[in-house]
């Protein structure tokens, strides 16, 4: 997700993420720090959805449950086109990849070839079920430049629990004959994607941060991975934060901004512009693309309202915030580190931390420390999932029409 350890991460991991590494990258960082609302700066990055059909039904994703709820569809070439041309002035990375699988879209290696075409490094997140030859040699010949293989459960038993409808044998021997052709042209000096093996493990209280089993090195060794990146669980803005399968990583205790509405837009596949990349349900639009450009929709009425609700500590005026584990970050090193630097850069009146008092009549607190407990929070955290908690603000409704006719909730 998008809490501050993972903004550490994205500095850390600088080959990884070099593609945002860039002065910008420093006003983003000084902007979510500062508190800005309005910001001087276009978005680092995108995620831009190839397709919203997957073929998985993975149970620590939205998709389980429906979430979609038939919004389904592939992207319009001519509407991927307009999209790219726009952000190619300004944005470093696209991520092609939201809600769906992209290999299910047949024209992917047009669309990477035209993102390549305009300079734009292009990133494809793949669940590798469908990691064929053909498929292979498009990710490394078409343009891809990173390539994120999800490939969860340090076994067989647990991956076809984690990855529901997936076969492990199958995936992995994807896997090897992808690596293969990689490591194939890197010996032959041609460029290839940058690759990274993410590893979803289940939450173990018993350990300071998700580990990689050794063995799972050994799966793809003398292979060219470049990063494997264990990460646990999280809640999809709480909506997944218990399920019987895998519970995802607690909240933290201290309250901070989420890092996404300062550096990313998320976009489906018909145009239509989300406020976070958690909302598979669309139930905080905040445009549409077909209608408005990228920075009417970066600095536009309702992504500042969101901004302003998360600086104000009033989160809970958001349905998908109110329950979101991404504003909450646990105790460490790192977070005393980056909550004493920010001191020098935020007012002091920008509520962060462990918050104390009330928001308009309703306790500021971490779901971990509620009465409520996380599962009551998390079935407050979208609006279709039967959002009971405190009225929201008046967030302005999206000037550009929403093609199923729903928009920011008031």
């Amino acid at each position: 997700m998008n809490t501050v350890d993972q903004a550490i991460k994205l500095v850390r991991n600088w080959r990884r993420h070099r593609a945002v590494i860039h002065p910008r990258t420093a006003q983003f960082m000084y902007h979510w720090m500062r508190g800005s609302t309005e910001l001087p700066y276009p978005p680092l990055k995108l995620h831009l959805e190839p397709t919203s059909v997957c073929n998985l039904r993975c149970p620590m994703c939205p998709q389980a449950i429906d979430a979609v709820k038939g919004d389904t569809g592939y992207i319009d070439i001519d509407l991927y086109r307009k999209i790219v041309d726009e952000a190619a002035r300004f944005t470093l990375e696209i991520n092609m990849f939201f809600r769906g699988e992209p290999l299910l879209h047949r024209r992917l290696s047009e669309l990477l070839r035209y993102g390549s075409q305009k300079r734009v490094r292009m990133h494809v997140n793949t669940n590798a079920t469908m990691l064929r030859e053909r498929e292979a040699r498009m990710l490394v010949e078409d343009g891809a430049t990173k390539v994120t293989i999800s490939f969860d459960g340090p076994d067989k038993a647990m991956y076809e629990k984690m990855r529901k409808g997936a076969k492990y044998e199958v995936t992995l021997e994807n896997v090897r004959n992808f690596l293969t052709l990689v490591k194939e042209y890197r010996e032959n000096g041609r460029p290839t994607p940058y690759t990274v093996m993410q590893v979803i493990l289940p939450y173990d209280a018993t350990q300071s941060g998700p580990t990689l089993p050794s063995h799972m090195r050994d799966l793809l060794a003398g292979l060219p991975v470049d990063e494997w990146d264990p990460i646990w669980p999280h809640g999809w803005a709480g909506v997944m934060q218990e399920n019987e399968t895998v519970d995802a990583q607690p909240y933290g205790e201290n309250y901070h901004p989420c890092n996404w509405l300062w550096k990313s837009l998320a976009i489906y596949w018909d145009g239509r512009v989300a406020s976070c990349c958690a909302d598979f349900s669309a139930d905080q639009v905040i445009g549409d693309l077909r209608e408005q450009s990228l920075m009417e929709i970066w600095n536009g009425p309702q992504m500042v309202a969101l901004r302003k609700l998360q600086v104000e500590g009033r989160y809970q005026e958001a349905p998908l915030c109110s329950g979101c584990d991404a504003v909450w970050t646990k105790e460490s090193s790192s977070w005393n580190l980056f909550n004493w630097a920010e001191k020098w850069i935020r007012p002091s009146d920008m509520p962060t931390g462990r918050l104390q008092g009330h928001s308009h009549g309703a306790p500021v607190v971490s779901p971990i420390a509620s009465d409520l407990g996380p599962q009551a929070v998390a079935a407050v955290a979208a609006a279709r999932n039967g959002f009971s908690g405190p009225v929201p603000v008046a967030i302005p409704a999206s000037s550009g029409p929403s093609s199923n006719g729903r928009a920011m909730p008031a």
